[in-house]
């Protein structure tokens, strides 16, 4: 790698995991949240449907401007945008002004994923382990995020979690300032207006809305998840651990559980560059599904290594639908196509949140992760058709080769 690629991905891969620590820490402090507003599982669900929904919302305008201006610069105003937001959360007199601080800070992460996928896409010279080391970097984030804003919130309180990840994010914003400033290599410049038409894309229309309709389905599970988890986890693993509370406890076992994430985005990421992708995403979702009834059914012991399963699988898709999105993508659609799918993954997957906020309430936290198995049977589905016309496509290319 060249220096310039080096310096984007660890900077790039950094903020990943700055914008994934922000995004956890509302499902880790949940319950401080609950006790202090006095507010229900269905409220609680609904405000990460905000943070959530404006996360996806901004992936459409920012995937458009991915194509036509730097992406450090877009970067410095994603880490601006974080660190105000947190400010305004951890300041929040009443559950109103929490809603928009969570609005704000989820607008300024939804720059990320569209223009560092579009950025990563352009630069990397080996694609596949280019966004393995970005799907790292977030899931490290991931992972740390629970635990540490467990134990800063259980030490100074909830609100201080939000003030000390804004440090981070407005270092990060210098950095990504200074960064932008230097020369613009080739490979990050927009590309030509020739290759945007209707007539470029359409032979990859068929593909791309079965990785949209899984990526939907994948964002269902993913803010399901994210948001109840940790709720789920102190309900079902009783433990009494140096006179711990529950946040911090519940914040431990889930770092525990997306520790696997870290290992399975690696995975994911330098497989996709040795084998088929369309067969790495089966195999994500083949896994993941089963996986999320064993954690819905379950406690302890084997709660907890269903949890790690699925996080392991899970994300080990991440970084192989990265990929494939730029395989089906012209050159010149590749950002606002990354903007759409990051707002199938974050914004239509957002809903998920008031929907199992509300069966949480209904029926019991468990459901949360049966409904969330159930999801992840319709994108196996997807992936299954994908991978068929895959091989099909490459059977009848190779029978005219010959």
């Amino acid at each position: 790698m060249e220096r310039f690629e080096k310096q984007a991905i660890a900077y790039t891969s950094v903020c990943h995991g700055l914008v994934h620590i922000l995004e956890l820490t509302y499902g880790t402090v949940l319950v401080a949240i609950a006790q202090e507003f006095g507010a229900s599982l269905l409220v609680l669900g609904v405000l990460a449907n905000v943070l959530g929904f404006a996360f996806g919302l901004t992936a459409l305008p920012v995937g458009i401007l991915a194509d036509r201006t730097s992406a450090r610069k877009l970067l410095m105003f994603c880490c601006a945008g974080m660190a105000v937001g947190s400010v305004g959360i951890a300041l929040s007199p009443d559950i109103y002004m929490l809603g928009v601080g969570l609005l704000v800070l989820g607008l300024a992460l939804g720059i990320f994923h569209p223009v560092g996928s579009a950025f990563i896409a352009r630069i990397a010279t080996r694609r596949g382990l280019g966004f393995a080391y970005l799907g790292v970097g977030g899931s490290i984030g991931l992972a740390l995020g629970p635990i540490l804003a467990g134990v800063i919130a259980s030490v100074l309180g909830w609100r201080a979690s939000y003030l000390v990840f804004a440090i981070p994010a407005m270092f990060l914003a210098v950095m990504f300032f200074r960064f932008a400033r230097g020369e613009v290599p080739a490979t990050e410049r927009p590309a030509a207006k020739m290759d945007v038409g209707k007539v470029a894309l359409r032979p990859f229309i068929l593909p791309l809305l079965l990785i949209l309709c899984a990526t939907v389905m994948n964002g269902f599970i993913y803010r399901g998840v994210v948001t109840f988890l940790p709720l789920y986890l102190s309900e079902r693993i009783h433990v009494s651990l140096l006179n711990w509370d529950s946040l911090l406890i519940a914040g431990s076992f889930v770092t525990v559980a997306l520790v696997f994430g870290v290992a399975g985005q690696f995975l994911g990421g330098y497989l996709s560059d040795r084998r088929r992708r369309e067969g790495m995403a089966l195999v994500s979702a083949l896994a993941s599904a089963p996986l999320l009834l064993v954690v819905g059914t379950s406690e302890g012991l084997i709660l907890m290594i269903g949890a790690a399963g699925f996080a392991f699988f899970h994300f080990m898709g991440q970084p192989v639908y990265n990929a494939l999105i730029a395989d089906y993508s012209p050159a010149g659609w590749r950002g606002r196509l990354y903007g759409i799918y990051f707002f199938c993954a974050f914004g239509f997957g957002s809903f998920s949140a008031s929907i199992l906020g509300y069966v949480a309430d209904q029926f019991g936290t468990n459901w949360v992760f049966m409904m969330a198995a159930a999801f992840g049977f319709v994108a196996l589905a997807c992936t299954i058709v994908l991978l068929i016309r895959a091989l099909k496509l490459s059977h009848r290319n190779s029978s005219v080769a010959q």
